[in-house]
């Protein structure tokens, strides 16, 4: 009697093997609800991108200032052989102005004139629909003053 008893009192291999699998798939479904990394490679993303136009701009205001035409509604400054259009002596929401001097490159950025007038907007080339209909973009709207900076929008909401 005590043999029979020893015999069924523990698990089998095979039974742990089966449980240790099915833990694992119910870890990668629970795990795949709670994580995004999708969405948090995205925002890290546009946020070193936000942080590259802030850089240039500032880079470039400093150029501007030294060539003493920081204070113009509008310019041209040379910024490493490429003509930069300035408003107020950061680069201006266009194509000649921020687009050219940030210059992503192509397919891992989407790109458009802004609705605003004098901005100029981006958002992650893995996001097929377009910026406003996605909200999830960054926008560069230009100095409108002299001594006002450029606003950088970043909109994640819809990553």
């Amino acid at each position: 009697m005590k043999n029979s008893l020893s015999a069924s009192s523990g698990f089998t291999l095979i039974e742990l093997v089966v449980v240790i699998i099915i833990l694992a798939i119910l870890a990668v479904v629970a795990t795949s609800k709670f994580i995004d990394l999708r969405t948090d490679a995205i925002v890290s993303t546009m946020d070193g991108m936000e942080t590259a136009m802030q850089s240039a701009a500032t880079l470039t205001y400093s150029k501007a200032a030294i060539a003493g035409v920081e204070r113009l509604a509008s310019t041209t400054l040379n910024v490493d052989g490429v003509d930069i259009k300035l408003a107020y002596g950061y680069p201006d929401g266009s194509a000649e102005g921020i687009d050219l001097l940030i210059n992503p490159p192509q397919g891992d950025w989407n790109k458009r004139p802004s609705v605003f007038a004098g901005a100029w907007i981006y958002w992650h080339g893995v996001i097929v629909e377009d910026a406003g209909t996605a909200a999830c973009y960054l926008r560069y709207r230009q100095a409108t003053s002299t001594g006002v900076r450029p606003i950088i929008n970043v909109q994640t909401s819809g990553c």
